[in-house]
């Protein structure tokens, strides 16, 4: 069952890890972009909610590409005896 609160505390703590400010003045506007969409869809998933999340706010690690180095193929130095 999800509770009223549940998608804004999900959507707060996904702010929080992409290193975006979830100070007040996030909070109130995260609070509106998701009562206005609740609104429109009253039956839209917590899940749908957040994959909009960069479409209302600039995500800081949403630029820098790859947050891993690329996988390469290396050796451990066993021979092929």
């Amino acid at each position: 069952m999800t509770t009223p609160d549940q998608p804004f505390y999900r959507a707060l703590l996904y702010l929080r890890v992409a290193g975006h400010d979830t100070g007040a003045e996030t909070r109130v506007r995260l609070q509106k972009c998701l009562r206005a969409h609740l609104d429109e869809h009253p039956a839209l998933e917590t899940d749908h909610l957040l994959a909009r999340i960069p479409q209302w706010f600039d995500l800081p690690r949403a630029n820098r590409g790859h947050l891993h180095p690329p996988v390469t193929r290396s050796s451990i130095g066993y021979s092929d005896e």
